[in-house]
């Protein structure tokens, strides 16, 4: 028996010692992640070291569409493009926290269409920030339940699924233009689709007051954007619409233009826009921005 629970105490002390090690070197690696363009590069980046006088939240619409350098020419200021694929207005939140932790942006523009759709979409890709990134720890200690607290406590548990996201980013990653990446590629040109599917989040919900609350607390101008797509779901629109009438936020709408749907090439998919596309996009945007907020 006595053999039986030092074996016992052996292996325990064996799995620990190699959570340790795994947690010591992810921990390294993750918070010394070159500016690549990469999931986890993006995510790193946007939580712990970039900074702007603008910043771009959203998901993939917003890392594809908004050229940081046009709109910085345009603007005249410099402009940090945070989004990732996937992801949702919770990631929003914590990436503007987080930014808020080492300086006060300008303006905040989110790329709000589908970020307050049901489903927790890649939110879990930020585990590896946990006891890191400050908001993350707090999120995940405020807003999920004790067992996912206690799995979090394990290094295999947070890193699990992120050693895949790292090898592929030291590997081969492409250079970065502060968050913006192209949609290499195109499409034909099509017909835009009507939808009426309205679902909003209610826990999105919350961290898009939160949002709002930041920016007025920090004196940030906040701007929405609807970029353009086929599908056009006109209940969101109008509720968006309304949110953004309700807290007085300037909305530029892009669905809706024909510039983006008169012309062959602009479009990568039905939601992407191709790099000429985004050329057209970050301009028009820029335009709009640089009225919004002033000389």
């Amino acid at each position: 028996m006595k053999q039986l629970f030092l074996k016992a105490v052996a292996i325990l002390a064996l799995v620990v010692a190699i959570d340790v090690a795994v947690g010591s070197a992810s921990r390294y690696v993750c918070t010394h992640l070159s500016d690549k363009q990469s999931q986890i590069g993006s995510i790193q980046q946007s939580l712990l070291r970039k900074t702007g006088d603008v910043l771009v939240l959203g998901a993939s619409c917003a890392k594809y569409h908004y050229n940081p350098q046009i709109l910085g020419d345009s603007l005249q200021l410099t402009v940090q493009n945070s989004g990732v694929g996937g992801m949702n207005m919770i990631y929003c939140d914590l990436v503007l926290q987080a930014y808020l932790e080492r300086c006060r942006p300008q303006c905040v523009v989110v790329d709000i269409y589908g970020q307050l759709d049901p489903g927790e979409g890649r939110l879990p890709r930020v585990k590896p920030f946990y006891g890191i990134s400050q908001p993350v720890t707090s999120y995940y200690d405020r807003e999920t339940d004790w067992q996912q607290r206690l799995k979090l406590c394990s290094a295999l548990y947070r890193y699990n699924g992120t050693f895949d996201l790292l090898f592929r980013h030291l590997l081969n990653a492409p250079n970065t233009t502060n968050g913006y990446a192209v949609k290499a590629g195109a499409v034909a040109r099509f017909d835009t689709v009507v939808v009426r599917n309205l679902k909003i989040d209610t826990v999105k919900v919350c961290h898009l007051e939160n949002i709002v609350a930041l920016c007025r607390q920090h004196d940030i101008r906040l701007v929405f954007v609807l970029s353009p797509r086929r599908h056009h779901d006109v209940e969101q629109e109008a509720w968006l619409a309304d949110v953004c009438q309700h807290y007085s936020i300037p909305l530029i709408n892009e669905l809706h233009e024909p510039v983006y749907y008169s012309r062959d090439g602009l479009f990568f998919d039905d939601s992407h826009l191709s790099g000429p596309g985004a050329t057209i996009f970050s301009q028009r945007v820029g335009s709009r921005l640089k009225a919004i907020l002033g000389p």
